[in-house]
């Protein structure tokens, strides 16, 4: 069998060499003339097969460039709405916690003002809610699940805009340090605050008067409770004034990335449009 193969073989090379040379001899029989013109067409015929061909393969290019945009500009607009959905949501808890903030700067300037060894002429209920009101620590509850998740898969190499892209990959900053900013304001509440409420107030009393769980908690039991004695403590003053300044930090820097939010809101609606 393998004789008989390459015996075939060689009939194959032996048959195209007889083929190429029977074609040159008719073309040599062929008047110059002729042969010239001949020549001339197959030159054309094969400029024009190329020519095709370069233009079905650009077409075919381009085509491709065109479908793949398409593809970019589906996931870019499906990205940027998610990205919409979570800003918004954001700025609206952002907006939240500026007017808390505010108002909890507002506590902290009315307690200031009461403070001093005539404490005992002081409100004692307002003493007791001013109290209870700044007592109240500041929580980070933004969601950037979105944000991450386009960031670590590089979705946001879709988005067609520079600026926009700029914006959003600046976000994740922007966020850490507010995070940071209410972080310190907790950590400040709990570290020194709260530890000299213990020493001076009873929580008690004050939480019987004011919190969710005041008809399960009751007053205090202790007798010749005064609450108003904290107004005389200089170290717990200069405390409140303390967090005065780093809640006011807080606040600034909710409002600065409450702008930066609307901003990209603005930005990601545009894109979306497209």
């Amino acid at each position: 069998m393998a004789q008989i193969a390459v015996c075939r073989k060689i009939e194959t090379k032996n048959m195209i060499k007889i083929f190429r040379k029977t074609r040159y001899e008719l073309m040599d029989k062929k008047p110059p003339a002729e042969r010239e013109g001949n020549t001339r067409k197959y030159i054309k015929y094969a400029m024009g097969e190329i020519v095709l061909v370069v233009i079905g393969i650009l077409m075919a290019l381009q085509l491709n460039n065109w479908n793949t945009e398409r593809k970019q500009n589906i996931e870019s607009r499906e990205i940027a709405k998610r990205l919409l959905l979570e800003t918004n949501r954001n700025s609206v808890l952002l907006k939240s916690g500026v007017d808390e903030g505010n108002k909890m700067l507002d506590d902290l300037l009315q307690f200031l003002k009461m403070t001093g060894n005539n404490y005992k002429e002081k409100n004692i209920a307002k003493t007791d809610s001013l109290i209870y009101q700044i007592i109240s620590s500041p929580y980070f509850n933004l969601n950037t699940s979105v944000l991450e998740q386009a960031i670590s898969t590089g979705s946001l190499a879709n988005i067609q805009s520079d600026s926009l892209r700029n914006l959003i990959y600046e976000l994740p900053s922007a966020i850490s340090k507010l995070k940071d900013k209410v972080t310190f304001v907790a950590y400040h509440d709990s570290n020194f605050l709260m530890k000299r409420y213990y020493k001076f107030i009873s929580l008690r009393e004050i939480d019987g008067k004011f919190s969710d769980y005041a008809d399960e908690l009751g007053r205090s039991n202790f007798s010749n409770i005064d609450n108003r004695i904290i107004l005389s403590d200089m170290q717990f003053e200069s405390m409140v004034d303390n967090k005065y300044f780093n809640l006011r930090s807080m606040v600034n820097t909710y409002i600065e990335t409450q702008k930066t939010l609307n901003k990209l809101g603005g930005m990601l609606s545009e894109e979306i449009k497209k």
